[in-house]
């Protein structure tokens, strides 16, 4: 999954460009970790004023709430789109192996997945924010299972286990690869791995 790094536009913005400050938190979230970075540096990179990030955020929690909804919905819905386009559970597996383990040369090593990020430091996080973070895992939780039941209808899914436990186990298995992708693990080992655990299922 790539972070396809900074590619913003350069310059101070004329006006709060908000689309702007939630694309340059996001990607700042992503590449540093959520443990590591300052609203101050956000601004920084932004360049906006803090008073003017906190009149449209109101916090930083604010801010980091934005930043995943804005993640959700540019990275982790478009894998999402993949299991709707009415294709073999199988074909549909090796796409998402494709997406999760993709490698951009501007984000070198492999940023991982932001959520999968603020899910390991989500005790430092505010109750906020990991509300956001449990809701989007509801819904991931969700789709996978449809998308399983989906399959058992066309006799494409052959393991014997339940829908919700199929969904769990997707879920972890993403998880596992995106975070050994952003600890440095090759993207090609990972691939291979993450296909050989997809295995099970077809």
């Amino acid at each position: 999954m790539t972070c396809d790094f900074f590619k913003t536009s350069r310059g101070r913005p004329k006006t709060f460009d908000r689309d702007h400050v939630l694309d340059v938190a996001m990607h700042t979230y992503w590449h540093n970790g959520v443990d590591t970075v300052s609203v101050n540096e956000i601004c920084k990179k932004a360049q906006v004023s803090k008073p003017g990030l906190y009149r449209e955020f109101n916090n930083e929690e604010g801010l980091m709430i934005a930043a995943l909804g804005c993640y959700e919905e540019k990275v982790l819905k478009p894998m999402f789109e993949i299991q709707t386009l009415d294709k073999p559970f199988a074909e549909t597996l090796n796409n998402i192996v494709d997406f999760v383990t993709m490698q951009d040369d501007a984000c070198k090593p492999n940023s991982g997945c932001l959520l999968v990020k603020m899910r390991q430091s989500r005790m430092h996080l505010t109750t906020g924010a990991q509300e956001k973070i449990g809701a989007i895992q509801t819904w991931m939780l969700m789709a996978f299972q449809e998308w399983v039941e989906r399959a058992k209808q066309k006799g494409e899914f052959k393991a014997d286990m339940s829908s919700s436990l199929a969904a769990s186990y997707i879920d972890t298995q993403i998880h596992s690869a995106l975070a050994q992708l952003a600890q440095g693990e090759k993207n090609s080992n990972v691939k291979k791995v993450l296909s050989l655990s997809f295995s099970v299922l077809i």
